[in-house]
């Protein structure tokens, strides 16, 4: 069972929001609400607590979405941890 997150968590998960869907950001140049994907790996489904970045629904969980089918997303749009790279060179600045 995942932790609550702290005030440091809880401030990041807000940047996140306010910052919207990476995915929609860079293909389209909007912005749009998003949830909070934790990175996954090996196959396994282990969520890294750590490491997130904000999708939308449907970059998330929808059709074309990381939960739906990991590996076509990461063919189409690149790694988990490439995207949060890019994420995290976008919000340097204000975490």
């Amino acid at each position: 069972m995942a932790k609550r997150p702290n005030k440091k968590r809880k401030k990041e998960y807000e940047v996140a929001v306010e910052h919207g869907c990476i995915l929609c950001k860079i293909l389209y140049g909007v912005k749009t609400e998003c949830e909070i994907h934790h990175l996954t790996g090996a196959g396994l489904a282990l969520r890294n607590e750590e490491k997130f970045i904000p999708l939308c629904v449907h970059h998330h969980r929808g059709q074309g979405g990381v939960h739906h089918n990991t590996k076509d997303f990461e063919n189409k749009y690149g790694t988990q941890e490439e995207l949060w790279e890019i994420y995290q060179q976008e919000i340097k600045e204000r975490i």
